[in-house]
């Protein structure tokens, strides 16, 4: 099979389970992973708290941003598997090497993409919050890097893994119904796996089990909100263009007593807006956030957009006609940061940063906000 058959069977599979396959890529220039400067309000080695004014959560936050990689194997499954792990650096004290997000397959390396954080860097002192990400379908755990370093720029941890058989490497499982719904059932046990690793300080950095997050596009934003369902130490979610098919149905929100953030795009295709996210937001328990991007499509909610390879195949977004995705990120940057400042760490004074006024200022967007 040639490359670019290989590369439609990915993308069409992705597509007709209505979870995404993507990964990440570059930045808008003009939202650079650094600290910034008119942010940093107060000293960058001390974390927020309810006395300080609110930072503009659209900008990098005030740490410097560290990637490492590392392998787990949960061996009552036989899974061993990649996660990356993002975390604040001191910015005063900024060491490790320049980062590059590659795919490597037996087709060799698929993309090899610069990124501001730093590889392999010493993360700043403390316990950090947690933020569990987890990739579409047919995607790779650094497919959205473009929220998951901006979440750690604002002083968490995010942790996101492979999910093994459903990523953008596994051709074969890709195509197969059977795998896909062994996926399902992996995917939270995936997850499960690695914020235990991350408590047991098997990740290299010190996190806190108090304030544990969710997200994730697409299939992964469903992994997120089951595993919100069944693990009590998730305290809010805020999935990305999630999709309920093959089974898997919405209803299962309205038990989750827990801040809910939905993100979806209204030219979606893939994941339509008004079945998969507004139908869940209707039904949650509040507090809870609708947040749609206008003109967004399915693959705008990631960097794969900016890889040259799928831009051949690419048919849900990434089309600068309808929106350019630099802004789809800058928009769910914005509002995702903002609900996780709030309710993951009880910062009060970004209430008014939540409000609907504030949030449609942003522009591109349309907003419901029901706290």
């Amino acid at each position: 099979m040639t490359d670019r058959a290989l590369w439609v069977v990915v993308l069409a599979v992705g597509c007709s389970f209505a979870v995404a396959c993507s990964y990440g890529a570059g930045r808008a220039d003009d939202d650079p992973l650094v600290p910034d400067a008119s942010n940093a309000d107060v000293d960058a080695s001390t974390s927020p708290d309810a006395a300080e004014p609110a930072r503009d959560p659209a900008k990098p936050g005030p740490w410097a941003v560290g990637v490492r990689t590392v392998r787990l194997t949960d061996a009552s499954r036989s899974r061993t598997f990649s996660v990356d792990v993002w975390f604040p650096v001191d910015p005063n004290h900024v060491d490790g090497s320049a980062n590059k997000y590659e795919l490597d397959s037996f087709l060799g390396t698929l993309a090899s993409i610069d990124s501001p954080a730093r590889r392999d860097a010493t993360p700043a002192t403390g316990a950090w919050p947690v933020v569990l990400f987890s990739h579409g379908f047919g995607g790779i755990r650094f497919q959205s890097y473009f929220l998951t370093e901006h979440l750690a720029s604002h002083g968490f941890v995010v942790v996101s893994p492979d999910h093994p058989g459903n990523t953008l490497v596994d051709f074969a499982q890709l195509g197969n119904e059977g795998a896909a719904a062994q996926s399902a059932m992996d995917r939270p046990l995936d997850m499960v796996f690695a914020l235990n690793a991350a408590i047991a300080n098997q990740l290299g950095v010190s996190v806190d089990v108090t304030r544990v997050s969710a997200t994730g596009h697409s299939f992964g934003g469903w992994t997120s909100l089951e595993l919100a369902r069944r693990d009590p130490r998730i305290k809010l979610a805020f999935p990305l263009a999630p999709g309920f098919r093959n089974g898997a149905t919405s209803e299962f929100v309205a038990t989750l007593a827990r801040p809910l953030l939905f993100v979806g795009g209204s030219a979606d295709d893939t994941c339509e807006f008004p079945a998969n996210q507004e139908q869940p937001y209707m039904i949650a328990q509040t507090p809870k956030f609708l947040l749609q991007v206008v003109n967004a499509g399915h693959l705008d909610f990631s960097n794969l957009c900016e890889v040259p390879i799928a831009q051949q195949f690419i048919d849900d977004g990434c089309d600068p006609a309808m929106i350019d995705p630099a802004v789809v990120h800058r928009r769910t940057n914005a509002v995702a940061t903002a609900f996780v400042l709030r309710y993951q760490l009880g910062l009060v004074q970004y209430d008014p940063v939540l409000a609907p006024a504030h949030v449609t200022g942003l522009g591109n967007v349309q907003y419901w906000a029901t706290p």
